[in-house]
């Protein structure tokens, strides 16, 4: 079956200084990235030539005083190049959070917001992103979370804290990264109480976060209109033709191909 046309849905991109510090950190908790050398130019180059050709762009902030920044940069690099969907950042330490947000959202037009529970140490329940998710919610924008308990757990990630989130603003608008790895049982039976809420692929099938085959399956069989094919680039222990071929292999239909590798993800960018 051929996937085309093929959007990821979960591609991040930083400014040189940023990515370079990304890449040290994998190396120093033992990953074997793939392209530790890529910049932002050719990670996209990489990910058109292995034939997609729409994707989100995620950004994420560490530290407090440094998310306006970043969406400003993702902005202007972005500009030219329509086929990205711009996913930017804030941080729960941020004085000026929502005006950021607003910023991103009503300026620069952002797809909505990466949050990475585990980077920047916030549960995504913590009130001090209620601004944000209000402001998603009204413009019925996106965000794209990474609260699984893998590949790192700490205090701020798991599927309670997640819960929390959606029990209070159950139509937001949210793509779970890596299928939310290790609690993705529970993840999943979230998906027909919420919606507008979706799982990604990303790294998973993959060398660090595995599901078995038959698993991955049964969840596009049951759920082929909410997961969305995303490949985490440029953090990749394997070419992305390997990965994308277990995710393809698990969609038993070309409607199910079409779904996963194209139209969800274009649903949530269009606020569908």
């Amino acid at each position: 079956m051929d996937p085309k046309p093929i959007y990821d849905g979960h591609i991040h991109i930083f400014p040189g200084y940023w990515q370079q510090r990304i890449y040290a950190w994998f190396k120093r908790a033992g990953w074997s990235v793939r392209n530790p050398d890529r910049m932002e130019e050719e990670i996209w180059q990489d990910a058109k030539t292995s034939g997609v050709s729409a994707a989100s762009i995620l950004i994420y902030a560490h530290r407090p005083n440094i998310a306006r920044e970043l969406n400003r940069w993702l902005y202007e690099w972005s500009q030219g190049r329509p086929e990205l969907h711009l996913y930017g950042t804030v941080h729960p330490d941020d004085p000026d959070l929502e005006s950021i947000a607003r910023e991103a959202l009503d300026r620069f037009q952002f797809a909505g917001f990466k949050i990475h529970c585990n980077v920047q140490k916030v549960r995504p329940d913590d009130p001090r992103l209620d601004p944000l998710y209000r402001l998603v919610q009204e413009r019925k924008r996106s965000l794209v979370v990474h609260v699984g308990t893998e590949p790192h757990q700490n205090s701020f990630v798991g599927v309670d804290f997640f819960r929390r989130l959606m029990e209070k603003y159950p139509e937001l608008r949210v793509q779970v990264a890596h299928l939310g790895a290790a609690e993705i049982d529970d993840f999943v039976a979230l998906l027909p109480r919420y919606p507008h809420l979706y799982l990604d692929t990303a790294a998973i099938p993959g060398t660090r976060l595995w599901v078995p085959q038959e698993k991955l399956e049964d969840i596009i069989a049951c759920h082929p209109d909410r997961i969305i094919y995303g490949s985490d680039l440029p953090i990749v222990e394997e070419a992305l033709e390997v990965h994308r071929a277990r995710v393809m292999s698990a969609c038993k239909t070309e409607a199910v191909v079409a779904q996963v590798f194209h139209q969800n993800v274009m649903r949530l960018w269009q606020g569908d």
